[in-house]
């Protein structure tokens, strides 16, 4: 049976990273993974907003949310996804669509696909002011942006708050395919939420 690719079976969205840099070379992968992402009408609306000085870092830090600031700051890498819906194509599918932010999350995949596959850790964020990451980049506001990552190698967990090592530690669990998948019909099995319990599974998580 063909299986999944491991760097999309394997992501995990850590928070703990060990005090190694990313070299230029590997960054320069993670861009170009982005790069390559399809778009409607080839718009490539997407950009990608890298701290590089420290100056740049901490004020993109700041822009985080309390929880994220928790962690995310010991990251090597702190990049933000944005996208120019102004770049999108005149046309009715793309503006009644928002196609634009499709196009950043197909672009973010690549991000979290590639680095899983060179070793890293991608960890996107939806906690922080967009108005703030803009200004730590002298954006303009235009500019939307979507998920903020911080990337790096996998570090130790001791090294998180104990609630943290705790979030850790849990297994990964995922929509069952019965639930994800509507064949021919749409039913009530696939109205339920993610963290929704699912009736072809059993308490430990198992399918029966």
């Amino acid at each position: 049976m063909t299986e999944l690719l491991p760097a999309l079976s394997a992501r995990r969205a850590r928070r703990a990273f060990a005090p190694r840099a990313v070299p230029a070379d590997v960054q320069d992968l993670l861009w170009l993974a982005v790069s390559v992402a399809p778009s409607h009408g080839n718009a490539q609306p997407v950009r990608l907003l890298v701290a590089r000085s420290a100056a740049t870092e901490a004020t993109l830090a700041a822009a985080l949310s309390e929880g994220n600031r928790s962690w995310a700051p010991s990251a090597p890498l702190l990049v933000a996804l944005a996208a120019l819906p102004a770049h999108e194509r005149g046309d009715a599918y793309g503006a009644e669509r928002a196609l634009w932010s499709f196009h950043a999350g197909i672009g973010a995949a690549n991000l979290m696909t590639q680095a899983t596959a060179l070793g890293l850790v991608a960890h996107p964020m939806a906690g922080f002011d967009e108005a703030a990451v803009r200004a730590a980049f002298s954006a303009p506001e235009d500019l939307r942006v979507l998920v903020v990552f911080a990337i790096g190698y996998p570090g130790d967990i001791e090294t998180l708050p104990e609630d943290l090592q705790q979030r850790e530690r849990r297994d990964q669990r995922r929509q069952p395919l019965d639930r994800l998948v509507a064949i021919d019909r749409w039913g009530t099995e696939h109205e339920q939420a993610a963290r929704a319990p699912s009736p072809s599974t059993r308490e430990d998580g198992k399918l029966r």
